[in-house]
């Protein structure tokens, strides 16, 4: 299953950046996109079953605050998109799901529209659970990557190296948008200030040091000992011993 979406900005290059957006996003569809606000209202009026609208705000003939309480009931959810601050309190006061303030990249992007995806994707297949990755080492071919697959993911300045056991892919991506877009609910933690691990592909723990299901090594970062510690705690097998 996709979640359906359509897409409201009267600036063409807005349309396409959130274009590419969906498409990254193997849950997504795009299904219609719209520069005029008029044009989209006609569309939703006579497409009920729409999941996503991506919209801007500051629109000729029908602004988006107005165009939103037309369609609010007809949409499942509601994203405004815009430039200006001063519109996110008319957001909310139209019940909209999230609010994005260009210019935002995928990572806010992703994160923005997440918590909608993951019960979704919790009780989905698991072919469900997967990304689309540019490879910068492929002339940037699309690549798909299952969550479950990934090892690791190293930061190198503006791009990371994502580690699976079989591959390693370099995509232009910072390592703070990486933990926004995997994070906590995909069984990632932050170790090291340079890179991610996958609790499920730790093999073993010797000292500081860090092997993955993959042969990598990667050492712990002094700051982040207290984060392993807790993760260790409800995972090292103990034996019982009788109260005194």
């Amino acid at each position: 299953m996709k979640w359906k979406c359509v897409v409201i900005d009267d600036e063409l290059e807005a349309i396409e950046e959130i274009t590419e957006y969906i498409a990254n996003t193997p849950d997504l569809k795009l299904i219609e996109s719209f520069s005029s606000p008029l044009d989209a209202l006609n569309f939703i009026n006579k497409n009920q079953n729409i999941d996503f609208v991506f919209m801007d705000v500051d629109m000729p003939d029908l602004n988006g605050i107005d165009l939103s309480k037309l369609i609010r009931a007809k949409v499942r959810r509601l994203i405004f998109t815009t430039s200006h601050a001063k519109y996110a309190l008319n957001a909310f006061e139209v019940d909209a799901d999230a609010f994005l303030l260009k210019p935002f990249n995928y990572a806010k992007f992703i994160s923005a529209i997440s918590k909608f995806l993951h019960n979704h994707l919790s009780s989905g297949s698991a072919e469900d659970d997967y990304i689309y990755v540019k490879n910068k080492n492929e002339d940037l071919k699309l690549v798909k990557v299952k969550f479950e697959d990934i090892v690791a993911i190293e930061s190198l300045a503006n791009y990371v190296r994502i580690y699976t056991n079989t591959i390693k892919i370099v995509t232009h991506l910072k390592l703070k948008e990486a933990k926004e877009i995997f994070g906590e609910k995909n069984g990632f933690m932050q170790l090291h200030r340079s890179f991610l691990i996958s609790k499920r592909h730790i093999n073993s723990i010797e000292g500081n040091t860090l092997t993955m299901s993959n042969g990598s090594k990667f050492t712990i970062g002094e700051n982040y000992r207290k984060t392993i510690n807790e993760f260790l705690n409800d995972k090292i097998l103990k034996s019982a011993t009788n109260k005194q």
